[in-house]
Formats: C-alpha cells, sequence, structure tokens
C-alpha cells in the first residue's frame, strides 16, 4: 500500500487538510488596505460594519462585571434560553434550552456536529460547489465527504433525487446549507421537509447550515426544525447578528 509523504512526526490527516484559500485572499486584500489603497471586500462573509453597540456595550459591561470565567460545557444557560426564544419569536417553534449548544463559532458547532454523527470511514453526502472549509472538519475526525455535483436544475442543492442516487453504505448522512454558501440558494420548507424523507428512509441524519437566515431578499428561510424535529441546526451570531470576530454559534 502506497503512503503520501508527510513531515516526520506530523500526522497524515494534517497534510490532506488544505489551506482555506480565502485567507490568504483578505491577507492580500488587507496588505492593500495598509498601503493606501481603497478596497471592497468580497472575499469573506463579513459585514462592513462593526458589531452594533448595544452589543459592545453588554460585553463590555460583561468583563468589568468580572464574567469571564469557565462557563458550562453546553453554554450559558441564559443564551441558550435567550436563542430558544429567538426561534420561538422568528419561527413560532418551541425548542428546548436543552436541546441547545453554544459554540465556539459555527466551525465549532460543525465540528462537534461531525464529531457526534460520523465515525472513521464513513460520509456525509455535500453539495459541489459549497463551502470549502466542510469536508475538513469531516476529515479531521477521520469521517468524509461525497462531494455531490449540482448545478441550476437543482438550484445548486442536494435533492432527494441525489441523495437516491449517491448514498451507498458508508453515508451516514447530509450536509446542505439554506441560504447556500457560495451560490445564496434557499431550500423551501418542502423541499427541506423532501430532504429529510428521503434521508430517514436511510436512517441517516440531516444537518442543515442556517448561518445565512435572515440575509434573505423577497422571502424568509424556513428553518428545517419546522419541518424536522430532528435534524441538526448549525447556526452563529456572525453574520445576521453581524459579531464575526466574537466567534459564537451553537446546534
Amino acid at each position: 500500500m502506497s503512503t503520501l509523504p508527510h513531515t516526520p512526526g506530523y500526522s497524515r490527516r494534517s497534510h490532506e487538510i488544505a489551506p482555506f484559500h480565502v485567507m490568504s485572499l483578505l491577507a492580500r486584500a488587507q496588505a492593500l488596505e495598509q498601503a493606501g489603497h481603497d478596497v471592497i471586500h468580497l472575499e469573506i462573509g463579513e459585514p462592513d460594519f462593526t458589531t452594533a453597540e448595544p452589543v459592545v456595550r453588554a460585553g463590555q459591561a460583561a468583563l468589568a462585571a468580572g464574567h469571564t470565567r469557565y462557563t458550562a460545557a453546553r453554554g450559558l444557560p441564559a443564551l441558550r434560553q435567550a436563542i430558544s426564544g429567538f426561534y420561538r419569536s422568528h419561527y413560532g417553534l418551541d425548542i428546548d434550552p436543552e436541546r441547545i449548544l453554544v459554540t465556539p463559532g459555527g466551525s465549532g458547532a460543525l465540528l462537534l456536529a461531525s464529531s457526534l454523527l460520523v465515525d472513521p470511514g464513513r460520509h456525509w453526502l455535500l453539495a459541489d460547489p459549497g463551502y470549502p472549509c466542510n469536508r475538513h472538519f469531516l476529515r479531521l475526525v477521520e469521517g468524509g465527504a461525497q462531494l455531490v455535483p449540482v448545478g441550476p436544475d437543482t438550484a445548486y442543492q442536494l435533492t432527494p433525487s441525489l441523495v437516491e442516487q449517491h448514498w451507498n453504505a458508508d453515508s451516514v448522512g447530509a450536509l446542505v446549507a439554506s441560504p447556500a454558501n457560495p451560490t445564496g440558494t434557499v431550500l423551501s420548507a418542502d423541499e427541506l421537509a423532501a430532504l429529510s424523507k428521503a434521508l430517514q428512509a436511510r436512517s441517516g441524519h440531516l444537518v442543515v447550515d442556517e448561518i445565512y437566515h435572515g440575509l434573505t431578499y423577497g422571502l424568509d428561510a424556513a428553518s428545517v426544525l419546522q419541518v424536522d424535529d430532528s435534524a441538526f441546526v448549525l447556526n452563529s451570531f456572525s453574520k445576521y447578528f453581524g459579531m464575526t470576530g466574537w466567534r459564537l454559534g451553537w446546534l
């Protein structure tokens, strides 16, 4: 059996996880800014304004009050309660705060879901094109990504037909994003329900990235939890709440 060349002492895994190229683009753009050029940033999913002042003041007040110690592993109970309230006010859903895990950003939520659901050698189905980091989180837990080519005929999203076509003995679920990154397409409640049904028929898990909820035009994106209470949702304060640097998300 052939082996991949690697630096002695470093894992094979570390050589199979590719760099996130957008960070190189960001560094180049920032260097141009420092050189005096006016740059419009479209390379990374970040608003062009800073965190809202009430959020900043609340963070400063918490620091001044000494709230700097370790928290509960699942996150501050008050924050989990507030996230539950967000689902109630925005989606009409009653989500028990006990089901909500606060994570270090949306990436932390994805890593946690990958660790929970994917055994070594197993994989999720992912739409291609899609967010490039997703497959690397799966590799980190010794799992994999079955990349499924998608196009305009399916709005660049997975469908029940594609699940049926690409599912195999090593498949354990599917990860989709709505709105999608990078295409921006949105799955309707009916489409989410159909995907859920296709996966449940195969004892698979449905994981939905809803990080771009609230950043839609002419429609409100449906949450998968409105049609499948057993689905896993990844979300973050980064986009809709404009808090990218806070590294705060939930599963």
